[in-house]
């Protein structure tokens, strides 16, 4: 049975972000016959502490779902900085550096080995162990360009010399993988400017498993314990609440919109280093038309996708084109009309404006995120933001995760293009997702 590596610090039971889509890679290509090991650390995020039932004491062996999931002990801080996820980054790959040498002790050899970024340092260990098995294939996928995101968001100071350290790391691991994978054409321009062949380069986009997440009729009594009010117009936000999303303009806009939207309703649910700040300006601001929940299990949040009215895609304005948000593909699943700030331009404008599937605002602009809000509350169909019908949004959002964003077709296709498998029965059309 051919063996395949996962190093990354994001795992299962992550809910979101790159521990999900870790699990779901992982967990399909176990249940295509292949013997799939995980090296991971103790879930974390988006909390930013240890999950309840988990210790980071030592290192920990799992069987979860077919594959093999080993933890490591790193540092977790408690309120991140640029300089502390640095430190988080080091701590894991030296705790996971234990077990590599163990694997190689024991001669034992994987046919692929797979590091997602971040953390860009697990790059390291794919070039090490390709060392003692030139024949395996090092893949190195970029779900945020890690660095460059830090300086861009002044987590790192540009004249630095740790920056230019990490940088050349960087750079000698995305020369040394076989395959470097990414999840935009915007990213992978940004890779191949580093000096990276754009042939070497291929697109692998976040996907959606519809049987978690699609379209459902909800009277809402599945969320009856959320304490959601009925009878109102939610505008959902899922996801992590951190720095790089901008979800202060919310807070901006809420309570002009409860004057002239007196039935809508903001609904914040996630889990990060910005939510005890957004706690207490609700209730220093006394602000009424907004309620922060954690994240939710699958069927719970399948249906919280379902009963809102808008969704809310936000990122701050950033100079290059480094954010995909993996949340988008979750609202187009179900058919949701979303509201997203992004910059004419970058790969996620393209992708909505070209498909008109969704209401685009210029980021940071809470001006224009009032008008784009209360246009889609009073379903304007020829405003200043929306174009057309809101049903026609919503449509158009479904067709096109039927036909780009299916788990399998995704997943598969990437496999027998890498040449981890040789044949597999899969549609072509997902490749269509992002231009080449």
């Amino acid at each position: 049975m051919s063996s395949i590596l996962l190093i990354s610090y994001n795992y299962h039971p992550e809910l979101t972000g790159i521990g999900k889509y870790n699990t779901e890679f992982c967990e399909h290509i176990a249940g295509l016959g292949y013997d799939v090991t995980v090296i991971t650390a103790y879930p974390y995020y988006p909390h930013w502490k240890v999950f309840e039932n988990y210790t980071n004491f030592f290192y920990k062996k799992e069987e979860i779902n077919g594959v093999k999931v080993i933890r490591c002990p790193f540092y977790i801080p408690k309120k991140p900085s640029g300089f502390k996820r640095i430190l988080l980054d080091f701590s894991f790959y030296f705790s996971s550096l234990f077990v590599i040498l163990f694997y190689l002790l024991r001669f034992k050899k994987f046919r692929a080995i797979i590091t997602p970024s971040p953390s860009f340092l697990t790059g390291l260990h794919g070039i090490f162990l390709k060392l003692f098995n030139p024949k395996s294939k090092f893949l190195y996928h970029v779900q945020d360009l890690q660095i460059d995101a830090a300086l861009e968001l002044g987590l790192l100071s540009e004249n630095n010399w740790i920056k230019n350290q990490l940088l050349k790391i960087e750079l000698d691991i995305l020369k040394k993988a076989d395959f470097v994978s990414t999840i935009s054409e915007g990213m992978k321009s940004k890779i191949s400017d580093k000096g990276i062949s754009r042939e070497k380069i291929l697109i692998f986009p976040n996907w959606v498993d519809s049987n978690i997440i699609f379209p459902s009729i909800s009277d809402g009594f599945d969320l009856s314990g959320l304490n959601l009010p009925k009878n109102k117009k939610i505008f959902l936000y899922s996801g992590s609440l951190g720095e790089k999303q901008g979800l202060e303009i919310i807070f901006e806009v809420a309570k002009s919109v409860s004057i002239s939207c007196p039935d809508l309703f903001f609904v914040i649910c996630g889990s990060g280093p910005m939510k005890s700040s957004f706690v207490e300006r609700i209730i220093n601001d006394d602000i009424e038309n907004i309620q922060l929940i954690d994240l939710q299990p699958k069927e719970t949040f399948n249906q919280l996708l379902n009963i809102s009215f808008c969704h809310l895609v936000i990122q701050k304005k950033v100079k290059y084109d480094l954010f995909l948000p993996s949340k988008l593909s979750n609202i187009l699943a179900v058919g949701g009309l979303s509201i997203v700030t992004a910059s004419s331009g970058c790969s996620l404008y393209d992708l909505i404006e070209d498909n008109q599937m969704g209401i685009l605002v210029t980021p940071e602009s809470p001006k224009d995120f009032q008008i784009a809000i209360e246009e889609i509350y009073h379903e304007v169909s020829e405003g200043s933001f929306c174009k057309m019908s809101i049903s026609k949004y919503r449509n158009n959002a479904k067709e096109f995760a039927i036909n780009h964003l299916q788990k399998e077709n995704v997943i598969n296709a990437f496999l027998t293009k890498v040449g981890i498998v040789s044949t597999l029965e899969h549609s072509n059309n997902m490749l269509v997702l992002f231009k080449d």
